[in-house]
């Protein structure tokens, strides 16, 4: 069957997610680095790619294709919340775990190399969009979005991380041993921010002045009350339809009318990770930081959060609950991310059968469902009312993997992800 496989430099591969791992959070000199070393590593991506750079070192590399289809746009961040020292390895180690909008990318660019080699000339006009701060603000995305937007871009599709492969998912609503293939059409929206407190703040009305990372404390314990609130979106209600078509008589009848049995579903599933990624909206925080020693009380603390939003809830009224629940003008809040959820693709046309067939000759029998991405993608800002933004990584992940936005990579996961990227930049 080796004939039959795409080229892959399966050592290249991994080499650039051990050089990308020193890459986590967006600065001007590691943007710079992690573009550096996807442009030694491509060279002929690089070469027959025009490219531009645009805000907080993202990049936009074009090539013109043969005008029989509409612009091919693949787009993703590199940046990670979290990113795993990658060992040095060789092409046959051990698997490595890496964030799943870091492989989708590298997989992206060694299909693309592979073809550029084969003397590939794509359908349609090819665009790929790499930004550097997507986890934290998405400024480059969103400068691109604009960019194309001025242009009157109208793409085939855009392809995104953000949907993936399981097989640890609605086990009991489909057939044995299917994968479930998660196509997101739309994906929360989130709020981070952050709450700063002076050396001295009041407490409440009438009472004493309160040490900074007291009052923070409690303002911390408001926030996290109760902190999460489930709801079924439009692109959760279509999953669930789907499901049902494949589900078993008995399990039928819960998930084809979603809106009618929901309440029961929260019932039964709350305590499921599937539960909590597709149907809940949470707000967390994440540090609470009030450097200084006993000795020498803080002059100041601050407590960073966050806040993911099922579809249907406004960014706005989320940030007003926010500043009622904070209970004290003294502290300062400041917002670096306060983004609706994105507006939901089409899951229908040419585009999509395009995606659906690309997954099933990797994945076979898989049950193909739309859903709400539970990751944050670039794909919010290019999304528009019936467009056409999927998001879709080809590698099969665990329950754990899919709640952490990690991803295990072999050989054998590689392949399968170079692969999928040959069929979609052939479309």
């Amino acid at each position: 069957m080796s004939e039959f496989l795409a080229p892959l430099n399966y050592g290249r591969a991994r080499d650039v997610l051990r050089r990308l791992s020193d890459y986590s959070a967006y600065t001007p000199q590691g943007a710079a680095q992690a573009l550096d070393v996807l442009r030694e590593s491509y060279p002929l991506t690089f070469q027959k790619l025009e490219s531009k750079m645009f805000d907080n070192g993202a990049v936009l590399m074009e090539m013109p294709g043969a005008n029989t289809t509409a612009p091919l746009v693949f787009v993703s961040h590199l940046d990670a919340a979290q990113a795993e020292s990658v060992p040095a390895a060789g092409p046959h180690e051990m698997p490595i775990r890496v964030p799943l909008s870091r492989a989708h990318v590298v997989a992206l660019l060694e299909a693309l190399e592979g073809l550029l080699g084969e003397g590939y000339q794509p359908g349609g006009d090819l665009l790929l969009a790499l930004s550097m701060d997507g986890m934290s603000g998405g400024a480059g995305a969103k400068s691109i979005a604009a960019h194309l937007k001025a242009r009157s871009l109208s793409p085939c599709f855009v392809l995104d991380h953000g949907g993936y492969a399981t097989m640890e998912a609605f086990r009991t609503y489909l057939p044995k041993n299917a994968p479930l293939a998660l196509i997101g059409i739309c994906e929360k929206g989130e709020i981070q921010g952050r709450m700063t407190a002076d050396r001295e703040v009041s407490s409440r009305p009438g009472r004493e002045r309160a040490r900074p990372v007291d009052e923070l404390l409690r303002a911390g314990a408001r926030l996290t009350r109760r902190p999460r609130r489930a709801r079924l979106c439009a692109a959760s209600e279509t999953m669930l339809s789907e499901l049902g078509k494949k589900a078993p008589l008995l399990q039928r009848w819960l998930v084809r009318r979603p809106r009618l049995t929901f309440p029961l579903m929260r019932l039964l599933w709350r305590k499921r990770s599937v539960f909590h990624q597709f149907f809940v909206s949470e707000r967390t925080v994440c540090e609470i930081s009030a450097p200084g020693t006993p000795q020498t009380p803080a002059a100041q603390a601050s407590l960073t959060f966050r806040q993911t939003l099922i579809p249907g809830v406004r960014a706005a009224e989320a940030r007003h609950r926010i500043r009622c629940l904070a209970g004290n003008e003294d502290l300062r809040l400041s917002f670096s991310m306060c983004e609706d959820a994105g507006a939901s693709s089409d899951p229908s046309g040419e585009a999509w059968e395009a995606l659906e067939t690309a997954i099933e000759i990797q994945f076979e029998r898989a049950v193909i469902a739309p859903c709400l991405s539970p990751f944050v993608t670039d794909g919010r800002f290019y999304a528009q009312p019936g467009g056409r933004v999927y998001r879709f990584s080809p590698f099969l992940l665990t329950g754990e993997e899919a709640l952490s936005g990690m991803c295990t990579v072999t050989d054998g996961t590689l392949q399968t992800a170079v692969q999928f990227f040959r069929s979609m930049l052939c479309v």
